[in-house]
């Protein structure tokens, strides 16, 4: 396994920065808006992988950068912004868990809950959701210009910075209307989670890191053609894991994406290779909001039957080895080809 720079790993050393950062935007908040930012800060503490940050310090490092806070925090942004979209994404799925514990929309509507009030505490729990993924959102932007890189240096970032987060709302809205619609083929499915994710958490933070390090066309497109075969897989690995994985691994609602009607590829691979019994039953408990346990169940023994999982899995893997083919040591350096390179295996064999 590559070492990373430092006493400590990229993950923690960019948490700390996150951690630090949240504290000191405390005396500017409004004391009855605080716990807004606690709950910022408890998603920021409950996990998760730190993979936007990781790849934009190995871009940075990539495009020649040298080692120092000011990476940490602009992977801080990109983690923080994440935030925001987690959040958010729960909102519009009604998901009742996200790393184990309850959703944020979920856990203001119990804080609510706790205080005398004359209102619906679910509706204000949604409500103070949205508005603590905006603070997010200006948080992260605030994080980001801050960073201590030199004007120039974010400029040139920030561009590609507005573009993955407009790509994003706009897969974030296809894919709400793709499951509103109830259907999407592969191509379709394909298409939303490259707009969705794949670039928002591998491709775009790459580049965001590299073009602080420098402007170099060479490195950047090195970059995205790792980068973009890789966040098509790692999102369809999220899929999988989103109707087979385990709860207490995922920490999420394993029957949420069948609730939501989540149009993924490896749906669209199922109703596919479905006859028409599997594939009309799959049509009508998919999207069902009062979905039982059963129906989900049983959707996911369809789903396996038909060999969606293993095309899925077979298409992952190809992908992932594209990806990997591209890593070119006398462009990117043989320190950044090595981590990148456990990143591709870390993002598509995971098991949460």
């Amino acid at each position: 396994m590559v070492k990373t720079r430092g006493s400590m790993s990229i993950a923690g050393r960019v948490g700390n920065e996150l951690m630090a950062f949240i504290e000191t935007e405390r005396s500017g908040l409004e004391r009855e808006a605080l716990p807004l930012l606690d709950e910022l800060e408890r998603l920021v503490e409950s996990g998760g992988k730190r993979i936007r940050p990781r790849f934009c310090y190995w871009g940075y490092v990539s495009a020649g950068g040298a080692n120092g806070p000011e990476i940490l925090r602009v992977g801080a942004a990109l983690e923080l912004l994440h935030t925001f979209a987690l959040i958010h994404d729960d909102v519009m799925d009604r998901s009742p868990l996200r790393r184990s514990r309850l959703s944020t929309f979920r856990a203001l509507a119990e804080l609510s809950a706790e205080v005398p009030h004359r209102g619906d505490p679910q509706r204000f729990g949604t409500s103070a959701a949205i508005l603590t993924g905006l603070l997010g959102f200006v948080l992260a932007d605030r994080l980001f210009l801050t960073s201590g890189f030199a004007h120039e240096s974010i400029h040139r970032a920030a561009d590609r910075f507005d573009q993955m987060r407009t790509r994003t709302i706009a897969g974030q809205y296809l894919d709400l209307l793709a499951a509103h619609r109830g259907e999407a083929d592969e191509a379709t499915a394909r298409r939303i989670g490259a707009l969705k994710s794949a670039g928002y958490t591998v491709t775009d933070p790459l580049v965001i890191g590299a073009l602080c390090a420098a402007d170099d066309p060479t490195v950047v497109a090195a970059l995205e053609s790792y980068g973009t075969p890789l966040g098509e897989a790692f999102q369809m690995r999220d899929d999988v894991l989103g109707t087979f994985g385990e709860t207490s691994q995922t920490g999420k609602d394993r029957d949420g994406d069948l609730r939501e009607g989540k149009q993924t590829v490896l749906l669209a691979k199922a109703r596919a290779l479905a006859d028409p019994a599997e594939r009309g039953y799959l049509e009508r408990v998919v999207g069902d909001e009062n979905l039982s346990a059963e129906d989900a169940e049983r959707a996911r023994e369809i789903i396996l039957a038909t060999g969606a999982v293993r095309e899925t899995d077979e298409l992952i893997a190809e992908l992932a080895a594209r990806a990997k083919d591209a890593l070119d040591p006398a462009i990117l350096g043989d320190e950044p080809v090595a981590a990148l390179g456990e990143l591709a295996d870390e993002v598509t064999q995971r098991d949460r």
